[in-house]
Parts: structure tokens; C-alpha cells; sequence
């Protein structure tokens, strides 16, 4: 299976070069060409100065008491081109807050689609990562009634795209359609440490599929996908723990370096998600488990939200409730010999780490928003988050005294051209 992905990695970014050189070049025969943008212009706020919030792992700042304009503020750019009957190539371009290498990393779709029959989709490139509801749109602000994806539930699903292939086929079923969709590549994507001190690559081979039914004002969805990292990350701990010298004072110093790797040991994603939408009332909700108990270092979650929303014409007021909780065990690190203050002081800082990277974090969100144009919607929403003594994972920078409510602000207007 590894070699296979590996394949398919290797060659999703060669056919996405390939696809770029393609749409450059003149074209021999007539191209069917469309161009589309979207944004959001935004600005949030909060009631503290001692956390950080961001939309999702892939953000490389948060906002606080002072106020910032990045965090829900982004500008797409798509190029889409119907090569024949059969075959559609899309190119999608975000700029966006994100850490590590910003034209690389916010390139979120670069492939060619094959549609041999009207119910077959073979994709080969770089892909949009579909583990969830708004997997095709969730950069798309205008696209739902919320400011932000909900921060629990979206926040930890750090891959926004994958290099790689995917196949999708429809099933006419009762009165809807049941898609049921494969894939697998390549994934690469740079977070910022909860410190706020450095920027990490994450890279592995994910797979995963799932099974989509629509049927008039319903739409539900299961999915399952896999992330196996290809390295660790990097930690100056580890290379202390490493030192023969040591390890020889502190036999159980490897079982630590053991716990803080992820190299190899996958991550589970299961999801489960159903929306209605019957011009009046939009209800949304999605739950998921992240299933990571092989290594502590990223702690297994347990999250989901609900969103409840009422139409009036051109304006939707709309609550939305979130929760996410990690499950995993507390980790006791090895005890150290008496005699080796340094080294016990270091086991202290390194199981107290271990034990605060959890998720503990409700939140409860009031919004509205008003369609003033066919392509413009203003936006506005207040939500309260409370936090639990272990509740920070997915916030930046967290002082020593933490605050278990915080209230956050934020106004917006989407667009779509």
C-alpha cells in the first residue's frame, strides 16, 4: 500500500507541473475557458491578551485583545479549462495567514479530471483533502453562514490539500444519489508550534473514502482517512534524551524519546456529518474522532458542532454550539535518579508538556448575516468559548495565567466574482 501512495504522490506532482506548463502553452485546439474569484475582508478580536486564537493548526499568528484583520481574511483565485468532453483541468490559488511557504503551501488545487461517463470522476494533481462537509468550499466564506468553519471541529484538520489521485462514482439510489469516493497521495503542510517559537513540517502519505447521499433538502456524509507521518517533528528535547550519557544515567530516557515520536504511527480520522437546507431553516452538523493514541505527543479527539440557522429574505441569524474533548491517557514519564536535580527537572518540563497538549474547549457562537448583493454577504458573530484546564491545544502563545472564557468578535463581508 505504502508503494502505491508513494506512486501516486510522486506522480500528482509531476502531472500537477505538468498541468501548469499545459494551461501555459498555446492551446492546439479549442478551450473552454472560466476564471472565478472569492474573498473575505475581515477583522476579530478578543477579550484577552493572554491567547491567541486562529482558524485552524495552519495559521502562523492569533488574534487577541488587539485586533487583527488576517486571521478570516483571504483572497481566491480559480482558472478552470473544459479541455474536451471528457477531460476539465482546475488550477485554485488562496492567499491566505499561513506558516511555512506561502505560495506553495496555499496552491490548493492543480489537476486534471477525467469524466469517462457522466457518472465517473478519475482526478489526478494536487487535491482538495475531502475528509469533511465543506471539503470543496471551505475557504469559500460566501459559501456558508458563518464567519469561520467551526474552530473545534475544523481546527485540527490541518491538511488543506494532498498531492495525489482520487475516484469518485455516483449510485442513483431511491430518490437521491449515493457518491462513493476514493483517494490517496502525498502531504505536506507547515504548522506553527503552540509557542508560537517555530514552523514544522508535517509530512505523510494519507489515504481514505468515503460515502456521500443527497436527496432533496438532505445531504449526509461518512468518511474515514488515514495519515501515516513520514518524520518527526523536530524537538530539541529529543536530542538531549538521545545522549549516551545521558541515557546512562537515566535508563527510561529512551521509552521518552520512544513516546514523542510519530514517524510512522498513523492518525484515524472518522467523520460523520449531515446538513438540511430547505430555504428557511439551514441546519448543519458534524462529529469526528482523531485517533492518534500511538503517539502522545498529538492527542486522539473527540469533536463536533451543531449550527441551527432561520432565513429572513436576504438576512440568516444563525447559533452555532461546538465541543472538543481529547481521550488520552495521562502520561507518566520515568522517574529519574535522585541524585540528578538537572534531569529531573528536565522529566517535570517534559511530562507537564506531554500532559497540557490536550483539548478541553466548548464554545457557543451567535451570528448573522445579510446577502446585499447576489454576490456579497456582510457578516457578524459573537462567540464564547470556555476552556478547561487542558483546552489550549488549537490556540497560540498561552501565558502562564489562562483564562477559562474567553469572548471573541468578528465582523466580515464575502464575496464571490
Amino acid at each position: 500500500m505504502e508503494k502505491i501512495i508513494s506512486w501516486l504522490a510522486n506522480g500528482g506532482r509531476a502531472f500537477a507541473l505538468g498541468l501548469g506548463l499545459a494551461l501555459a502553452a498555446p492551446p492546439a485546439f479549442a478551450i473552454d475557458w472560466s476564471f472565478k474569484a472569492f474573498g473575505t475582508m475581515a477583522a476579530m478580536g478578543t477579550d484577552t491578551g493572554q491567547i491567541g486564537f486562529r482558524r485552524d493548526y495552519t495559521q502562523d499568528s492569533g488574534a487577541t485583545s488587539a485586533w487583527r484583520g488576517d486571521i478570516d481574511s483571504r483572497l481566491g483565485l480559480q482558472l478552470d479549462a473544459d479541455l474536451s468532453r471528457e477531460f476539465h483541468a482546475a488550477v485554485q490559488w488562496v492567499a491566505r495567514n499561513h506558516a511555512g511557504n506561502f505560495f506553495e503551501q496555499n496552491l490548493e488545487w492543480a489537476f486534471v479530471r477525467w469524466r469517462p461517463r457522466d457518472d465517473l470522476d478519475l482526478r489526478l494533481g494536487r487535491l482538495g483533502f475531502d475528509a469533511f462537509l465543506l471539503s470543496d468550499y471551505r475557504n469559500v466564506g460566501y459559501a456558508y453562514p458563518w464567519m469561520r468553519p467551526p474552530a473545534e471541529f475544523y481546527a485540527p484538520i490541518f491538511p488543506y490539500h494532498f498531492d495525489g489521485a482520487d475516484i469518485a462514482k455516483k449510485f442513483n439510489v431511491g430518490e437521491g444519489w449515493l457518491t462513493l469516493k476514493g483517494y490517496a497521495g502525498h502531504s505536506t503542510v507547515d504548522v506553527l508550534e503552540q509557542s508560537g517559537a517555530n514552523v514544522n513540517e508535517l509530512e505523510g502519505l494519507l489515504f481514505g473514502g468515503n460515502l456521500v447521499y443527497e436527496s432533496g433538502n438532505w445531504r449526509a456524509r461518512l468518511g474515514y482517512a488515514q495519515i501515516q507521518p513520514l518524520k518527526n517533528l523536530p524537538q530539541r528535547t529529543t536530542g538531549i534524551l538521545s545522549n549516551p550519557l545521558v541515557q546512562a544515567v537515566w535508563p527510561g530516557a529512551q521509552s521518552i524519546v520512544d513516546e514523542l515520536s510519530i514517524e510512522g504511527k498513523p492518525l484515524h480520522f472518522s467523520s460523520l456529518g449531515f446538513a438540511y437546507d430547505d430555504g428557511t431553516w439551514p441546519v448543519q452538523a458534524e462529529a469526528a474522532y482523531i485517533d492518534s493514541n500511538f503517539a502522545s505527543s498529538l492527542p486522539s479527539i473527540a469533536t463536533g458542532y451543531l449550527s441551527v440557522g432561520r432565513r429572513f429574505g436576504g438576512v440568516t441569524v444563525y447559533s452555532l454550539f461546538g465541543v472538543a474533548e481529547s481521550l488520552n491517557r495521562r502520561v507518566q514519564v520515568a522517574e529519574v535518579p535522585a541524585q540528578a536535580q538537572v534531569l529531573t527537572d528536565l522529566r517535570n518540563s517534559i511530562e507537564q508538556s506531554l500532559n497540557n497538549r490536550g483539548v478541553d474547549q466548548m464554545s457557543a457562537s451567535l451570528g448573522g448575516r445579510w446577502d446585499v448583493y447576489d454576490n456579497i454577504a456582510l457578516k457578524a458573530q459573537w462567540s464564547h468559548f470556555w476552556l478547561g484546564s487542558n483546552g489550549t491545544l488549537f490556540w497560540l502563545e498561552p501565558k502562564p495565567s489562562l483564562p477559562d472564557q474567553v469572548n471573541l468578535w468578528s465582523f466580515g463581508v464575502d464575496f464571490v466574482y
